[in-house]
């Protein structure tokens, strides 16, 4: 608890003197160090938050959650699959029967490697990003934007793809060529898919690869994606002729990247805060200088060791509380406006701030975690704590005698 005359003392400290405005100074630098530290951690990590949300959402909604694959020459088999899910009542969004292969698209601008999956159309109208497929259907394909724009291809051209798979001719064996129809694009909003994956009817994509069933895959998407290992390892104790792969599985590296990176982010952003203690350090160290022979008399009065340094701790936590607060205020209204900014950034300098080819997103995302809000919180305000510890102690030990030695 704190004392009436312990509370008088720490306003009258408070509201600085002309004599002191170094202090003041000071004082100003650490609460701005320490507000500016918390906005920027608030900042960085909502707009790493908000990236690896989309990031995530995006990649989801083309990639199957789960992949199963034959290892033996067994026939995989959905309504087995299916009824392991129903039994264990998880929710299944889709399940299908994929082919997965690589070919090269030859044009007459340019080539280029590609992704090629072979899928039915009743499965390719539940894509989300398929907005048009009306002339998927024998001898058709369906391309990402992004890689016809790069190849000059349109709609109802001719495109060729060749295979891995080679044939023998009178000039030796030479790469299979398909000539396909071009039926509409995709956007699935991630430049890096839509560079690479085309759409080919499933019954093309068998001839494709020669009814080779090592790239033959049933994608599995179901609703509760957190939980994938979990389900994973019960899937292959009930088929062990399978193979099984998880989306974070095929991603792992790249998650691991983010979250190397965000761990990385907070550290080093919390060197903001650690620097500006160390200001609370030194205004509160020069305070216990000034007020040394008020100290003194203090002590002479009879006031405690403790008190005395209660009333300097409270006096530098306050700075680091009321910095820590303006921080968390001055953060969350730029992490919910951050788009806004970022758009009268790139008007008023006339240069891109977060270019779309590069991160993949066509606007700069911005989630708010506030269990990650309250975490720098506890950081700041612990940081202080000890910054004002030093100062406190030094004040509590000051001798009343040297203090009035001279007066």
């Amino acid at each position: 608890m704190i004392s009436s005359a312990e509370l008088l003392i720490i306003k009258s400290y408070i509201r600085s003197k002309k004599k002191d405005s170094f202090l003041k100074i000071i004082s100003v630098f650490s609460f701005l160090g320490i507000a500016i530290g918390v906005a920027t951690l608030i900042i960085v990590m909502s707009v790493m938050n908000g990236f690896r949300a989309e990031l995530f959402d995006k990649l989801l909604k083309f990639n199957p959650h789960i992949i199963v694959q034959s290892i033996s020459n067994e026939e995989l088999s959905i309504p087995k699959i299916t009824e392991f899910f129903n039994e264990r009542k998880i929710e299944v969004k889709s399940i299908r029967k994929v082919i997965k292969a690589q070919g090269l698209l030859v044009t007459e601008r340019s080539n280029s490697g590609i992704g090629i999956i072979g899928i039915n159309k009743e499965d390719l109208a539940k894509e989300e990003f398929i907005k048009e497929f009306s002339g998927y259907e024998k001898g058709s394909v369906i391309i990402g934007s992004a890689l016809a724009d790069k190849l000059g291809i349109k709609q109802n051209s001719k495109i060729s793809v060749l295979s891995a798979n080679n044939i023998s001719t009178p000039f030796g064996k030479v790469p299979q060529q398909f000539t396909f129809k071009v039926a509409s694009t995709f956007s699935s909003g991630v430049s890096e898919l839509d560079y690479n994956y085309i759409f080919i009817p499933y019954n093309d994509a068998l001839d494709f690869i020669k009814k080779n069933k090592n790239l033959i895959s049933v994608d599995i998407k179901i609703k509760d994606v957190n939980n994938v290992d979990l389900y994973k390892k019960e899937l292959e104790k009930n088929f062990q002729n399978y193979y099984f792969t998880t989306w974070i599985d095929n991603n792992k590296t790249f998650f691991d990247a983010l979250l190397v990176e965000r761990n990385v982010m907070f550290i080093i952003l919390t060197l903001i805060i650690i620097v500006a203690a160390f200001n609370i350090v030194t205004g509160m160290t020069i305070l216990v200088k000034n007020k040394t022979k008020e100290i003194a008399i203090f002590n002479t009065l009879g006031m405690s060791k403790f008190s005395i340094s209660k009333i300097f701790f409270i006096m530098g936590s306050f700075i680091g509380i009321t910095g820590t607060i303006f921080g968390v205020v001055l953060g969350i209204v730029f992490a919910h406006n951050i788009e806004a900014i970022r758009q009268f950034v790139s008007y008023v300098f006339q240069v891109r701030v977060f270019p779309p080819e590069i991160y993949f997103l066509s606007k700069m995302p911005s989630l708010i975690d506030y269990k990650s809000v309250l975490i720098i919180c506890f950081f700041s305000v612990l940081i202080t704590f000890f910054a004002s510890l030093y100062p406190a102690i030094s004040a509590s030990k000051l001798n009343p005698i040297k203090g009035l030695k001279y007066d």
